[in-house]
């Protein structure tokens, strides 16, 4: 059941479960899906929909879920009780505040939603517990971090088979990613911004992705997985482009006052140009000096990070195997880390990675 399945990648969800030819699997039914403002339920035999709109006496609830799944399904194993799995498509975190009780009656959540397992500490153990007592639900959360890219289930690799994680760092926005591989610092950086808001790089309000906070979530998702579980958003050092000065106008009002601002972003690029290095956008965790920052910084011509096109993602992992412990190079992942088909798939993959689980 996807939540939020008319949103972006609700929608890439759907399209991509509902194409028989190009995904079939008996093991895997969509049974409907919702918004903010009705549910739908799906006839997997022909996909015909039976909506029902929300209102004070008809809400989203675990009851409606219930009722979406078929009397018969397509389960090899039809004598058993059918697993019901959420897809949480959406960003809220009214829906991540479900998860405990979905949790803990034995469904299973698959999602690119963040809000969770980057958020408060309390209803972050709280799931995990629930995890851990029958009936042993699962919680996975692949694209919450990099989209349709392999970053959390490689850093459960790593520690699953003994390796003890150093340092996480990346690139780990796309939009941060695109601004300041396609700026030129002799162009006023406001307009970058200005033109990737226009050609849809950005959120309708860039200060969402400047202010460095979507790179801060995933950095404590990151440094969760890598072992640092205890970590929590708001001990993260955050430098954000957005000046204080300009953080509650509006958006319109930002862009206009923003130009105000390139100066001294074009002298940290030169500066940075005159010692051989390039500006990006990075977010790290150290494991060894337990600190997490996202920053602007300065990375030499020939590093990884320098060499990146359009909006990839990108992540160095140096482990006790990968890197100079271990007479080795850190472990790269990289590739689109951003774009409603790859999440999707990313979430879908989740949702396939269960079905063999179970």
């Amino acid at each position: 059941f996807i939540v939020g399945g008319t949103g972006l990648i609700g929608t890439a969800l759907r399209k991509i479960m509902t194409n028989k030819t190009a995904f079939a699997n008996p093991n895997i039914v969509l049974i409907g899906y919702c918004n903010s403002k009705m549910g739908v339920q799906l006839d997997p035999s022909n996909w015909n929909e039976t909506e029902t709109q929300w209102t004070d006496t008809t809400k989203f609830d675990d009851a409606y879920i219930r009722s979406c799944v078929p009397t018969t399904t397509t389960t090899q194993a039809e004598q058993e009780q059918p697993m019901i799995c959420i897809a949480d498509c959406t960003a809220s975190e009214a829906i991540s505040d479900k998860y405990i009780g979905w949790l803990e009656q034995g469904w299973h959540i698959c999602t690119p939603n963040k809000k969770c397992n980057s958020g408060p500490l309390t209803r972050y153990q709280a799931c995990l517990a629930a995890c851990q007592t029958p009936p042993a639900s699962q919680w996975y959360v692949e694209a919450t971090v990099g989209a349709g890219l392999p970053i959390v289930s490689t850093l459960r690799t790593l520690r699953g088979t003994g390796d003890s994680i150093e340092q996480v760092q990346g690139i780990f926005s796309g939009t941060m990613s695109f601004l300041f591989n396609t700026w030129k610092p002799e162009e006023p950086f406001s307009q970058v911004v200005a033109q990737a808001k226009e050609a849809g790089y950005t959120e309708p309000d860039p200060r969402e992705d400047l202010n460095g906070m979507d790179v801060a979530r995933k950095v404590v998702i990151a440094a969760r997985e890598a072992g640092w579980t205890d970590l929590e958003l708001s001990q993260v050092t955050v430098e954000s482009l957005v000046p204080a000065e300009l953080e509650s106008c509006s958006a319109d009002e930002f862009l206009q006052q923003y130009p105000r601002y390139d100066a001294a972003l074009q002298q940290r690029a030169a500066t940075a140009a005159a010692a051989g290095n390039v500006l990006r956008f990075v977010g790290a965790v150290n494991l060894t000096d337990r600190t997490a920052t996202v920053q602007l910084k300065e990375m030499p011509r020939t590093h990884a990070f320098a060499g990146l096109q359009g909006a990839d993602n990108i992540l160095e992992i140096t482990t006790a195997r990968y890197g100079p412990a271990g007479s080795s190079t850190p472990l790269i992942i990289r590739g689109p880390g951003a774009g409603a088909d790859v999440t999707a798939a990313g979430v879908l993959g989740d949702i396939v990675a269960l079905s063999h689980a179970k």
